[in-house]
C-alpha cells in the first residue's frame, strides 16, 4: 500500500543529430518532499538510480530509444510513475573537401573546391579564410587575394566547408591552403634598337630572385664582352629598363648580329641558376 502516494511523470519527443546538442528528457515530480529517487529504462534496459532535489529533472542524452520510469520515491513514500519519452538520433553527413592541390603559386592563386561529402547533401556553405565571407554554392572556384600587380600574396588560408543534409543535420571540415612564392625569369630572344619605340631595348622580367646575386653578360661571337650588369632593375621591363645595344665601354652602337648571353642568379630560396642563350640584335 502506498503512503501519501506521489507521481513522477517522464516526457519528451526529441529528434537530434548525433554530432549536435543532446536530446532532453524531462521528469516532473508531483511531490513537495525531496529528495526524489528514481530509476528509468531505455528500451527496457534499466539505468542507474538517480537522486535529486530538482524538479523537473532533465536527462540530456544522445542515446536513441523509448524512455520510461521504472520506480520513484520521495523522502517519505514510494510513488507512482507515468508517461514516456522518445529520442530519435539521426546520423549526420560527413563533410569532405577535395582539391587537386593545396599549394598554389603566387602566379595563379586560383583553385576549384569540390565537396565529396557523404550523405544526402542539400546545401554547401564555404568560407575560404581570406575575409571574403560565406558563400552558399556548390563546388566553387576561388581566387585568393592578389596585390596591385595581380600577384598572389604569400599566405596560409583555412578553407571551411559546412554541409547540411535532408534531415537538417550539419557537419564541418577545414582544409589548409598555401599560396607560395615562386620565381620566374623571362628573357627575350631579340630586340630592335632603332628608336621606333617598339622593342627598342633588350629587357628582362623577373620575380622572386635575389637581386644582389644577379650577373648578366653579353658577348659577340668572338667571345668579346659587349655588355654586363649586376643590377637587374636597370634591365627590368616593368621598370622601363633595358639594354639599348650600346657597347659598355666604347658607347658605340653594336651592329646587327647574334650575340651570346650568360646569366647567373639565385632564386628567393637560394638555389643557384645559370642561363645561357642568344640575342638577335636587329637595326
Amino acid at each position: 500500500m502506498l503512503i501519501n502516494a506521489q507521481v513522477a511523470f517522464i516526457s519528451g519527443n526529441d529528434t537530434i543529430c548525433e554530432n549536435a546538442n543532446p536530446a532532453v528528457v524531462k521528469i516532473d515530480f508531483l511531490s513537495t518532499n525531496p529528495p526524489y529517487t528514481f530509476e528509468y529504462v531505455i528500451n527496457g534496459i534499466s539505468q542507474n538510480s538517480i537522486t535529486t532535489q530538482n524538479t523537473p529533472y532533465l536527462i540530456k542524452t544522445k542515446q536513441e530509444g523509448v524512455y520510461t520510469l521504472k520506480s520513484f520515491n520521495d523522502a517519505f513514500s514510494v510513488g507512482q510513475t507515468n508517461g514516456s519519452a522518445l529520442v530519435t538520433v539521426r546520423q549526420p553527413p560527413i563533410a569532405i573537401i577535395h582539391l587537386l592541390t593545396d599549394t598554389l603559386s603566387v602566379f595563379f592563386p586560383k583553385t576549384k573546391f569540390v565537396s565529396k561529402s557523404i550523405g544526402d547533401i542539400v546545401q554547401q556553405v564555404w568560407n575560404f579564410g581570406d575575409n571574403t565571407g560565406n558563400f552558399t554554392i556548390n563546388n566553387p572556384e576561388h581566387i585568393f587575394p592578389t596585390d596591385a600587380n595581380g600577384m598572389g600574396i604569400v599566405a596560409q588560408y583555412q578553407a571551411v566547408l559546412i554541409v547540411e543534409d535532408e534531415n537538417s543535420c550539419f557537419d564541418t571540415t577545414v582544409h589548409q591552403i598555401w599560396v607560395q612564392e615562386e620565381y620566374c625569369l623571362f628573357i627575350p630572344t631579340s630586340f630592335t634598337p632603332d628608336n621606333d619605340k617598339i622593342n627598342d631595348k633588350f629587357c628582362v622580367e623577373y620575380h622572386a630572385i635575389r637581386e644582389n646575386t644577379f650577373l648578366f653578360k653579353v658577348y659577340n661571337v668572338q667571345g668579346d664582352l659587349m655588355f654586363q650588369s649586376t643590377n637587374p632593375q636597370e634591365l627590368k621591363c616593368s621598370m622601363h629598363g633595358g639594354w639599348d645595344g650600346i657597347h659598355y665601354k666604347t658607347q658605340k652602337e653594336l651592329p646587327s648580329d647574334t650575340y651570346v648571353y650568360e646569366l647567373y642568379f639565385q632564386d628567393f630560396e637560394g638555389w643557384k641558376h645559370k642561363e645561357y642563350g642568344t640575342i638577335v640584335l636587329v637595326r
